[in-house]
């Protein structure tokens, strides 16, 4: 809260400017000021004729609207700053009036824009809520006939940019819409401005062709069409000639395209430091020839362009920070200079997954802190010199052919590391104890080696643990009922082991696994019943379906697709399966790019359910007659079905056999009254739907 002192001069307040000629307030600053509530028409706010600067950033005022007021400072206001204030509704006409007014920013977390991507959390920046302003965006704001700074960005504004050219931007400088839902198509204008340095206009829906053959902004410095847009057009190295101050050129995910040689689009743009080309159409080449580049660079992104070489041109970015090839064609060694990349300190972000890779070099970024080898053919031992990276706090080396024994420095990374997958390799041995403190290790996966041995009890100190997956290797022992006390372990698998015996629940720990929700034990060799203990304290599984909210555990990826789906409610398959009871409750089935972390807990639930049509074939519906949501979709299942009239739950409400090879309309779907979702597509069913069928649907 502001704390003025009335009894003294006001121009001696904090955040007051007065004119001292006059004694005239001409600037207000109460940004961050904890002021709450909503400023009435009356305010004494609007009795400064002389006003010329105006900030309430970052203040509560209540989901109110701004006053039509703001208009009387018409004859003296230059800067209005009314940022992250939660005002709401539309904006006033009113504004117009501000005739002399050179900056107006009316954005919400605008703060965004600019968090540092190799920031420790950079899925912020992908979609933040809409709650600010909303309607169609007031086309009147574009006659402010001052104006060089306008920033709008992440609010709520709908419709498209005038296609009209404002007579009076002339001096327009910074344009930020991004985070909106604006759609339509660009105008070319937005192109011509004589003075402009920043045009932001990501994550909105923008769609068409972009009209680059009207870039005449040799001023532009920033570039931000990426995220959610449906962008197209035609580039070619030519396309960016005329802009030789670009410093960051962001055109990720939509549908441009075109052939791109790396080496002379970098050239071309002397100043460029940020380039993301990610996701489209493009398919970038290189000559591997020594063209100049700015050795300046920060940013590098070319996920899925096609690129099937290591470029020789990234040597010289002895200042890079973030480095993005994913999803590419690059077959072979990674060449033995990559480490000169970014210097010792300055790399902190590097994916190379989903690529053909079968070698790495030694490298010493001691400033990293994510590495995604996932998804490749390198092949050797665990690389020693990540023990030495105290900044790494997310590895994911999944996927690949490493081998040999996980050394012992192992037991110590954990003590800063916040995710690691070394799932699906051929690493040998005994999983290495934990030394230190691990309470930041959030998740941790080992499936699919050849690690035998048990599971090391100093794994009960990793307090923050949510994921652990040891399943399908060849651990030994008894049920490690130390894990029971994990506070914030909500996913164990340990399916495909050697383990055995009775699972006893500790007498010890007050609460057993207050916060699972994913439990899987198959294909192990224990005896006896699963304790009844365990179901008493699933309490999040409950909680979860109550609330229909998706698990906290999902968080753990930094991924921009939403999360489409719907609940499981509960299924339970007993000792009939083999030996396993899984059970898997209220958590969200994706129908599309699933969290990482999560595919891990679909695939076990996928494969219980294999199992169980297996071995219990058509009496499936016997077997699961509480079952309200199904999902078999696009997992290679050939689904079935006699036409008999075999129980069916009801209250059936969620059921998705897509590409199951289903032939006919199942009559079963009769009996399903309150079914709400009905996914068939990419099936074989032929002939006439029955109408008694869908009328009992409905």
């Amino acid at each position: 809260m502001m704390n003025w002192n009335t009894s003294t001069d006001c121009c001696n307040w904090n955040g007051v400017t007065c004119d001292y000629s006059t004694g005239d307030v001409i600037s207000l600053d109460v940004s961050c000021g904890m002021l709450k509530g909503t400023i009435h028409p009356n305010s004494s706010l609007f009795n400064l004729p002389h006003l010329q600067k105006l900030n309430l950033a970052f203040n509560y005022f209540d989901c109110s609207q701004i006053p039509s007021e703001i208009g009387r400072f018409s004859n003296s206001l230059t800067h209005l700053n009314l940022s992250n204030c939660r005002f709401s509704g539309q904006v006033p006409p009113d504004i117009t009036l501000l005739h002399k007014l050179v900056s107006l920013d009316l954005s919400s977390y605008g703060f965004l824009e600019y968090v540092n991507m190799t920031s420790k959390y950079p899925f912020m920046l992908l979609n933040p809520p809409y709650t600010g302003l909303k309607g169609k965006l007031p086309h009147y704001i574009f006659n402010l006939p001052s104006l060089e700074k306008l920033n709008l960005g992440g609010n709520d504004f709908t419709g498209s940019i005038p296609s009209e050219t404002p007579i009076n931007l002339t001096h327009l400088t910074y344009l930020r819409l991004s985070f909106n839902r604006l759609n339509g198509t660009l105008p070319s204008w937005l192109f011509t401005f004589p003075c402009l340095e920043y045009l932001l206009l990501r994550n909105n829906m923008f769609s068409g062709n972009v009209p680059f053959d009207s870039f005449a902004l040799p001023s532009l410095k920033k570039l931000y069409l990426n995220n959610n847009n449906q962008l197209a057009g035609q580039i070619d190295v030519q396309t960016f000639r005329q802009l030789t101050n670009l410093t960051d050129l962001d055109l990720s995910y939509n549908n441009f395209s075109g052939e791109l040689e790396l080496d002379t689009l970098l050239s071309s743009l002397t100043n460029l430091e940020v380039l993301d080309l990610s996701y489209n159409g493009f398919s970038v080449t290189t000559k591997n020839a020594n063209h100049y580049v700015n050795p300046g660079f920060l940013q590098l992104d070319l996920a899925s362009c096609k690129l099937k070489v290591f470029p020789n041109s990234f040597r010289a970015m002895r200042k890079l920070e973030w480095l993005d090839l994913s999803s590419n064609e690059i077959h072979g060694q990674i060449p033995h200079w990559a480490g000169e990349i970014g210097g010792t300190y300055g790399l902190s972000y590097l994916n190379l997954s989903h690529n053909f890779i079968t070698g790495m070099p030694q490298f010493q970024w001691y400033g990293l802190q994510q590495l995604s080898l996932q998804s490749n053919l390198i092949q050797g031992p665990f690389p020693p010199s990540i023990c030495n990276m105290s900044e790494l706090y997310f590895l994911d080396m999944s996927n690949n052919r490493f081998g040999g024994l996980i050394p012992q420095c192992f037991g110590n990374i954990t003590s800063y590391f916040e995710t690691i997958d070394m799932g699906n390799n051929s690493f040998q041995g005994t999983i290495p104890n934990i030394y230190g403190d691990c309470g930041r290790l959030e998740g941790l996966s080992l499936n699919g080696n050849q690690l035998s041995g048990e599971v090391p009890s100093s794994l009960s100190k990793c307090s923050g643990l949510r994921v652990l997956d040891l399943g399908n290797n060849h651990l030994i022992g008894t049920f490690p009922s130390w894990l029971e006390g994990l506070p914030n372990l909500q996913a164990l698998v340990l399916k495909s082991n050697n383990f055995h015996g009775c699972i006893q629940p500790s007498s010890t720990v007050e609460s057993l696994f207050p916060s699972l929700r994913v439990l899987d034990l198959s294909h192990n060799v224990f005896v006896g019943q699963l304790p009844v203990k365990y179901f008493q304290n699933f309490n999040s599984m409950m909680n979860v379906i109550k609330s229909n909210t998706t698990p906290e555990y999902l968080s753990m990826e930094y991924d921009d697709e939403e999360e489409n789906g719907f609940t499981w409610k509960v299924v339970m398959l007993g000792y009939g399966c083999g030996t396993l009871v899984g059970l898997v409750m209220g958590y969200f089935m994706l129908s599309t790019r699933k969290v990482k972390w999560f595919n891990a807990i679909a695939d076990a639930t996928e494969s219980l359910i294999n199992d169980c049509l297996r071995s219990v074939n058509n009496e499936l519906p016997h077997k699961l007659t509480n079952l309200e949501s199904l999902n078999l979709s696009y997992r290679g299942f050939s689904v079935t079905t006699k036409n008999a009239n075999h129980y069916v739950n009801p209250g059936f409400r969620y059921l998705r056999l897509v590409s199951c090879k289903l032939k006919v309309f199942p009559n079963s779907f009769r009996a399903m009254k309150q079914l709400e979702e009905l996914d068939l597509s990419s099936n074989k069913i032929h002939g006439q739907i029955p109408h008694l069928t869908l009328m009992a649907i409905q």
